[in-house]
């Protein structure tokens, strides 16, 4: 009896075995994960995400079963508009900056319990009623003249309204301030009027300043007048010796005639 092999089964076997191995080094490097310094790691294990966030190194997960969502962690910043009032009625569009910082452990938490939207769904709305709530507190003219102290108050009810289990570090800045242009125009001209009144006092000034000199200076030569006269009433002799003093040496001309004599005893 003869024996044939069948040769056609061991390229099949390798084939197979083949496959079976790339799958297994896809699950043992699938295996392995790594988070960044500025990341943390959101794990879920089919579709729940844990509580606790991932620090940054490497990980390991089970392959298949759980995964994997990394989220950056590095200082946050938006940009946006709010329409508002003021207290006097005057409306406002106020562009704004804000920054803020994720505590880092407990990113997880917040993916889970908001989602990766949560500046929309949660700081969003917060900016918005503060920005409203704070303007509202303030006339137009104040927010112009004391657009710092409506900023700190916009950030303080941030910072007091924003879940501090998910947000920190929080600061706003108002980029601008855009009222109605009737608003603005008056604004203006108060500005001027007032550096016109501050010239015209600031000439007035001036004008006291030179007449209270002048009054002084007139009085200190009455002084001195009066000072001299008196000096003169004592001592008639004094007239010859000022006459002296500027006399500058020369003998005044004549034509005809004895030249005066001057008596300087």
């Amino acid at each position: 009896m003869i024996t044939i092999k069948d040769s056609s089964r061991k390229p099949l076997r390798w084939t197979l075995l083949g496959i079976l191995g790339f799958f297994l080094l896809l699950t043992l490097f699938s295996s392995f994960y790594t988070v960044k310094s500025t990341e943390r790691g959101v794990l879920s294990t089919f579709g729940k995400i844990h509580d606790k966030a991932v620090l940054d190194g490497l990980h390991i997960k089970i392959p298949y079963i759980q995964s994997v969502q990394k989220v950056n962690v590095q200082q946050k910043k938006f940009d946006g508009t709010e329409n508002s009032y003021t207290r006097d009625v005057q409306t406002s569009e106020v562009t704004y900056t804000i920054n803020y910082d994720l505590v880092t452990e407990n990113v997880s938490l917040l993916i889970k319990k908001v989602g990766n939207d949560y500046h929309t769904r949660i700081v969003e709305p917060y900016i918005r009623s503060a920005v409203k709530s704070s303007f509202g507190n303030f006339n137009a003219t104040q927010i112009v003249e004391n657009r710092d102290k409506v900023r700190a108050e916009i950030e303080t009810k941030l910072r007091n309204t924003l879940d501090n289990r998910y947000f920190t570090n929080i600061h706003f800045q108002l980029v601008n301030i855009d009222f109605d242009d009737e608003f603005e125009t008056a604004i203006k001209e108060k500005q001027v009027a007032e550096q016109n009144a501050l010239k015209a006092k600031n000439v007035t000034i001036q004008i006291e300043e030179q007449a209270k000199q002048t009054k002084i200076k007139a009085e200190a030569e009455a002084e001195a007048i009066r000072i001299k006269a008196n000096a003169l009433e004592k001592n008639p002799k004094l007239v010859e010796y000022e006459a002296v003093q500027k006399w500058d040496g020369k003998l005044p001309e004549y034509t005809g005639g004895a030249v005066p004599f001057i008596n300087i005893k």
